[in-house]
C-alpha cells in the first residue's frame, strides 16, 4: 500500500525541483502548524490526502489482484492581486507536470476559481488520482 504522506512529499519535491514555479509560489503540505498569512502575498499549492483505498479483486483469469487508489487534494491559493485566469493555467501546468512525473497517476481535475474568505484569496480546488494494481 502506498502511503499518501509519501506521495505528497514526492509531489512537493517534484514541484519544488522544477522550474514551473517562480519565487512567488510555494508547494506546501496542508494543515501543517504553519498557517497561511492572511491576506496571502504569494501563490500556494497545498496538498492533502482525501482518501487511500486498498482493495482486492480477481482478474479475468481468477488471479487475486491488489488495487491501491489514493486521492490527493491540491488546492491553489492565489492573492487577490493576481489574475485567476493566469493562475488557473499555471495550476493546469502543475497538475500535468505531476501526472507526467508519475505513471501511477491516472487522472487529475482542476476546478473553478472561487473566493476563500478564510485566507482572503482566490482558491482553485484540484485533485490527483494515484492508482496501482498488482497481482498477489
Amino acid at each position: 500500500m502506498q502511503s499518501s504522506a509519501a506521495l505528497i512529499d514526492a509531489f512537493i519535491k517534484t514541484i519544488t525541483d522544477s522550474d514551473v514555479l517562480n519565487s512567488n509560489c510555494s508547494a506546501i503540505r496542508a494543515y501543517e502548524s504553519k498557517n497561511l498569512p492572511v491576506p496571502i502575498k504569494k501563490t500556494y499549492f497545498s496538498f492533502s490526502a482525501l482518501e487511500n483505498k486498498l482493495y482486492y479483486s480477481a482478474d479475468e483469469s481468477g488471479k487475486k489482484t491488489e488495487v491501491n487508489s489514493v486521492r490527493i487534494a491540491v488546492n491553489c491559493f492565489i492573492p487577490l492581486t493576481l489574475s485567476p485566469a493566469v493562475t488557473h493555467t499555471l495550476t493546469e501546468s502543475v497538475m500535468l507536470m505531476l501526472m507526467k512525473s508519475n505513471s501511477s497517476i491516472v487522472s487529475f481535475t482542476v476546478g473553478k476559481t472561487e473566493y476563500d474568505s478564510d485566507v482572503d484569496a482566490f482558491r482553485i480546488n484540484s485533485e490527483l488520482l494515484f492508482q496501482t494494481e498488482k497481482q498477489i
